[in-house]
Formats: C-alpha cells, structure tokens, sequence
C-alpha cells in the first residue's frame, strides 16, 4: 500500500484567498484553513460551503500538490466510542491511510477508521518536554495510534496505552515497532475504567506516576475509577499518588470554574488545580487540561462506580 509521508499541520487558506474570492459567489466566507494529516487536508466547512465543496477542495488540492494528495470533509460530529469521524472525499485519490511526522517520529494512520488530530501536537509536546520527567511512568487511557503513548515513550522510563478501538490499538502497536519503542510500552484494548483498574491491581511493577485522560467529551466523567483505586492494595507496599491531567470542553462564561466543577463532583473538592487553555475548539468553546494530584483520601475512598 503506498504511503505519503509527510507533516502534521494546521494550515492557513491565504494562499488560495484570491482564487476562491473569484471562483465564489459575492457574500459568501471564504474558508480560513485546513488540517494536513500525511497525504490528506481534512476540511471542516459550514453550511454555506457545502454547494461549493468539491470547487474548494479542488482549489485545495491544487494548490498542494504533490503534497497533498486527498482532500475530505467532515459530514457530522465525532458521536461514537471509537472517536472515528464520518469523512467525504471531496478530490483527490480515495486513500485514507497515510504517514504523518509529528515531533520526528512517524505514525501510519487510518482516517476512515481511527482518530487522528493535527491540532493537538502542540499539547502533546507540552506535557512530555514540560510535565513528564525522564523517571516517569505514563498512563495514557486514550491512546489512540499512539501520538501521545509513543513520544512519551522515548523520554520516560514506561508507558501503559490503552483504547477502544481494535483498529486503532493495530496501528499503535504498529507505530511503535516503525519507532522501536516497542519495549516501553504496553498496550491494552478495553474499557478505560477496567485499563485503570488492571494497571493498578499490579502496581508494584511499574508504579503510574502520570495519567493522561485525553477524551474531551467524556473523560471527567471517567475520574469516578479512581475513587477507591487503592483501597484493596496490599499491605505494606507503597503507591505513589499520580499526577492526572484529564481534558474537557466548555462553552461556559468562566471554562476554568465549570470544568474544576465537573471534577469536583466525580472526585469530591480538588483544591490544588492547575487548569491550561489548550486552544478554542469553536467561538465560545474552550478546550481545557486540567492538571492536580491524585489524594490519599480520594484513593482510599469508598469507590463510587459500577
């Protein structure tokens, strides 16, 4: 299967203002961007668009080559466990299985059947350059193909990686054979409270000392695995508390006071937060990383889930 090998980005529409200004009907907002992932622009384009999807893409892709081979559209939002998107080939090629480099590593990616976001590689890099420590063992319980789990992996002692999604948990196994990171990590494909239960029930091999919840929809409303987390643990060992930085959505006036408010309620008052705007997802819709110390208290608590 051929591959095109290239960058993940973000890239700006300028350069194809003043074609699609001519090419389009008076009034209508020109597109402001798109997302590279290998071989693939991926458009996510309003209502207004949609008459003129393949002429944009056409400009797109025109203006792209040979970097970009595929140019595809987003038809509805992200509503499934596996986080697939619901892509249209607008031009190009049919191919959606593409290499991308992000931080000089190489990913092999299935937009059809895995999820993938350019946009985050700025926030990947920022926890492993400024959170994570060379001594560190990293619990990613969203994997995905690995972004996060693999780049992590050549910096810290270990990684635990888990999804859903078979297909992705294929690519990510992958992905770290194409790295050769392949004896720092490993990857489990289950429910995420049962992941978090599995690590810990062994934590005396690799004890987690950083958990990355990276599902903004949902990932707060994972946090009530970790009420009770350790109060079966054996006697006599010791458990370090770990850091989690767990990610959400808001459109609220204050993001920062929702989402502490939705943690509170899965973890009863978390008093030493650290909450990092990662970017504005939509007008009015911040995604935020929230960071803070897993207690004692919470650990031992009386677990609250199913």
């Amino acid at each position: 299967m051929e591959l095109w090998l290239c960058s993940t980005a973000a890239m700006p529409l300028r350069l194809h203002a003043t074609v699609l200004e001519a090419l389009l009907p008076e009034g209508v907002i020109i597109p402001t961007g798109f997302e590279t992932v290998g071989h693939i622009a991926h458009l996510n384009l309003r209502d207004e668009h949609l008459p003129y999807k393949e002429l944009i893409a056409q400009v797109v892709l025109d203006k792209n080559k040979p970097k970009i081979q595929t140019v595809v559209n987003k038809t509805d939002a992200i509503q499934n466990d596996y986080r697939t998107m619901q892509l249209e080939v607008l031009a190009g090629n049919d191919s959606l299985h593409t290499m991308v480099i992000e931080s000089g590593l190489r990913f092999q990616v299935d937009l059809g059947t895995v999820y993938w976001n350019s946009r985050l590689a700025t926030e990947r890099q920022r926890l492993v350059n400024d959170i994570f420590r060379n001594s560190d063992v990293v619990c990613d319980m969203f994997s995905g193909v690995g972004p996060l789990a693999i780049s992590a992996a050549k910096k810290v002692k270990y990684v635990y990686a888990n999804d859903m999604n078979p297909t992705a948990v294929e690519y990510l196994e992958r992905n770290m054979v194409l790295n050769k990171l392949e004896r720092k990590i490993e990857v489990f494909n289950m429910d995420a409270r049962r992941f978090v239960r599995a690590i810990y029930s062994r934590q005396q091999v690799h004890p987690v000392t950083q958990i990355v919840m990276n599902l903004p929809n949902d990932a707060a409303e994972f946090l009530d695995v970790f009420r009770g987390i350790l109060r079966n643990s054996q006697p006599g060992l010791h458990y370090v508390m770990p850091m989690i930085h767990v990610y959400g959505f808001s459109k609220a006036e204050d993001p920062e006071l929702e989402f502490h408010e939705r943690i509170n309620l899965a973890l009863g008052d978390v008093d030493r937060i650290e909450m990092h705007r990662v970017r504005l997802v939509a007008p009015g819709k911040w995604m935020i990383c929230a960071s803070f110390t897993l207690s004692e208290s919470v650990a031992i608590a009386q677990p609250t889930y199913c």
